[in-house]
């Protein structure tokens, strides 16, 4: 009897904890219904708001009911919250040694100026990053019109950018490594292959 009572308990106090949970995200209105979520690296859209869960459909069609105590608390990202549905993303590029860095910010901007899903206001800008280890790193960054197409809007400017630095001569290189070798005790011996 001890037993099944401490159990009891234990079960009241997570469905009182996800009740009052659900209360709190009911007033507050912190996530609503259509809002796109993210919780532990899922993202999600938000279904239904209930008293004890929250109904979340993964981008991959699944369904989860994430308890209510969980979306308070635990960090969530609201990525519409008040229906402003605008996001922002970063296309890093790196190009080789030697290349004309004008020329690269340019043809950059304009493939970013370009794509429709690209808002005009915040303008797109270029960032000269970095002296890499390979390369001259840059990040092109864009604000898109909505979070829907943030993940292929970066791949369609992926790809511009790609064919317009083949067009002006622009390298993108790929990791490289010097390597210097010293005559140290062993003998190194190379034999020719003709």
């Amino acid at each position: 009897a001890g037993g099944l009572s401490v159990g009891i308990g234990f079960g009241m106090q997570t469905i009182i904890s996800n009740f009052i949970s659900g209360l709190i995200l009911l007033f507050d209105r912190a996530i609503q219904p259509g809002d796109i979520i993210e919780v532990n690296g899922v993202w999600a859209k938000v279904m239904s708001v209930n008293i004890r869960n929250t109904e979340v459909q993964t981008f991959e069609n699944a369904k989860i009911f994430l308890p209510n105590s969980t979306l308070i608390a635990n960090q969530v990202t609201n990525w519409t919250h008040r229906n402003d549905v605008r996001i922002r993303r970063d296309v890093p590029v790196g190009v080789a040694y030697g290349s004309n860095v004008q020329l690269v910010k340019k043809i950059m901007q304009e493939v970013a100026e370009e794509h429709p899903a690209v808002l005009s206001s915040p303008a797109p800008w270029v960032v000269f990053n970095n002296f890499g280890a390979s390369s001259l790193d840059f990040i092109l960054r864009f604000w898109v019109r909505h979070v829907d197409l943030g993940l292929s809007t970066c791949s369609e400017i992926r790809e511009a950018i790609d064919a317009r630095f083949r067009e002006h001569g622009v390298e993108i290189p790929f990791p490289q490594m010097d390597v210097h070798m010293r005559s140290g005790d062993g003998v190194l011996r190379v034999k020719n292959g003709d």
